[in-house]
């Protein structure tokens, strides 16, 4: 064999080595970790994605001065290629590393110490509703106790319970607010939970956008009530209808939009769900309206209160001053005084006009011409008193006044201070008279009649 030909097959052995060991390094060996829902974690080795038994894997802490790890250690694959570890006591974070004759690979991986047993409590202030959960799996038929936490407070829901499949157990509402302690018990664990219940709200009514398009919401503990029955009607006592009256059913989210009020009107709205019922009084406004000044004082009245719900010490006095200001039964301001109006004062031309309330017409003064004067038993009234003398019918009474002989002589005397005083005062004889009957205030209208 020539040197030539030697060489070739030389230089084809090298090559063929070559190609061998290309082979064996597109080998792939991978190692991964999948972590459970109870805490525990497994290793699967593969090589071109085939399962290699008979791997060795090795486990180690990332940080072993602060963390541990009972299942750090050494261990080989089944004919699964993997290898289960034990749930973490706490969390860790390790290294795995898989061998398989000269490859190996390498991965980190974080395992979390399993949940273990739980219990959540939620609509803690509707129908409380316990939910028990093992690493995140509902447990069915674990044991629940419900206790009130003070044991001088009382919880109708107190007592024991068994989880269904779901893990739950639903509690009675609250009749007041307590707090109550809730033990689940599953397979030798045990967890406890402090609850504050809360009475529930139950159904209620609201409307909002009152000068637009209103919208009623209805809600039952708090929760949107689809479905739920409402009634709109006009309130008693107006004169305005409402084009909104009338019968509606919540939608998905427990609301219904009315339409927008063409005049003011107060409207009352009642929602009925579940055999409860719920009403409220609204006032509506027109749409770019101002609230109602025509509205029923009663309403106004309350209106106003409601406003002073928050208001600090007594509302007594606000109260009253409110219903003086807006009584509909109050007089408007040129109505004057109880007594008359503004013009009926005590002024000179009021209180001596001829034709004022009592006083005597003009021509029942004691006049010079003698035609009018008093009653004949009133008394002497001036130069005809000599005439009455003689009539006991229409003399005054005996104890009156001087008998007929003084009265002669007093007459002129009389009628002179009578003028006087007169003078003194600004009156005159001719028009204002000398008898008795000239009142010059209310009710004292016994002007003196004419004599005969």
């Amino acid at each position: 064999m020539s040197k030539r030909t030697i060489g070739l097959l030389l230089i084809a052995v090298v090559a063929l080595g070559a190609m061998t060991g290309v082979a064996a390094a597109e080998g792939d060996l991978g190692v991964a970790v999948d972590r459970g829902a109870d805490g525990a974690s497994t290793v699967t080795v593969t090589e071109n994605d085939t399962a290699v038994e008979n791997a060795t894997v090795n486990v180690s802490v990332v940080d072993p001065a602060n963390e541990s790890y009972a299942g750090a250690g050494e261990y080989e694959t089944d004919a699964n290629g993997t290898v289960d570890l034990d749930a973490p006591e706490e969390d860790v974070t390790v290294n795995v590393t898989a061998s398989n004759g000269n490859d190996t690979a390498s991965t980190t991986a974080d395992l979390e110490a399993p949940d273990g047993l739980e219990l959540d409590v939620e609509d803690t202030d509707g129908e409380p509703v316990v939910t028990v959960t093992d690493n995140d799996t509902a447990v069915e038929n674990a044991s629940v106790n419900v206790t009130a936490a003070d044991e001088n407070a009382t919880y109708l829901g107190a007592g024991d319970y068994e989880t269904d499949a779901n893990g739950t157990v639903t509690l009675d509402a609250a009749e007041e607010d307590v707090t109550i302690d809730v033990t689940a018990e599953y397979e030798n664990d045990s967890v406890t939970e402090t609850v504050d219940l809360e009475v529930p709200e139950g159904l209620a009514v609201d409307v909002e956008n009152t000068s637009g398009e209103p919208v009623v919401t209805v809600t039952d503990d708090g929760e949107s009530a689809e479905n739920a029955s409402v009634n709109v009607t006009t309130a008693d006592g107006q004169n305005v209808t409402y084009v909104g009256a009338g019968d509606y059913e919540t939608d998905e989210n427990g609301t219904v939009t009315l339409p927008a009020a063409e005049e003011n009107v107060t409207v009352d709205v009642t929602a009925e769900y579940e055999n409860d019922s719920v009403s409220t009084t609204v006032d509506l406004v027109a749409e770019g309206g101002e609230a109602d000044e025509d509205q029923p004082f009663g309403q106004l009245m309350q209106d106003f209160i409601d406003r002073l719900q928050d208001r600090e010490g007594g509302i007594g006095a606000a109260v009253s001053d409110f219903a003086t200001e807006n009584n509909p039964g109050n007089a408007p301001d040129h109505a004057g005084n109880p007594g008359g109006p503004d013009d009926a004062g005590n002024g000179s031309d009021a209180g001596n006009a001829s034709d004022g309330p009592g006083n005597a017409p003009d021509h029942a003064g004691n006049g010079n011409d003698g035609e009018q004067g008093p009653p004949d038993h009133a008394g002497p009234g001036g130069d005809d008193g000599d005439a009455n003398e003689s009539d006991d019918d229409q003399g005054p009474p005996s104890d009156a006044g001087p008998d007929a002989d003084e009265s002669d002589e007093e007459d002129g005397d009389d009628a002179d201070a009578e003028g006087d005083d007169d003078d003194a005062e600004g009156g005159d004889d001719d028009d204002a008279g000398n008898g008795p009957g000239n009142g010059n205030g209310q009710g004292n209208g016994n002007g003196n009649g004419p004599n005969n």
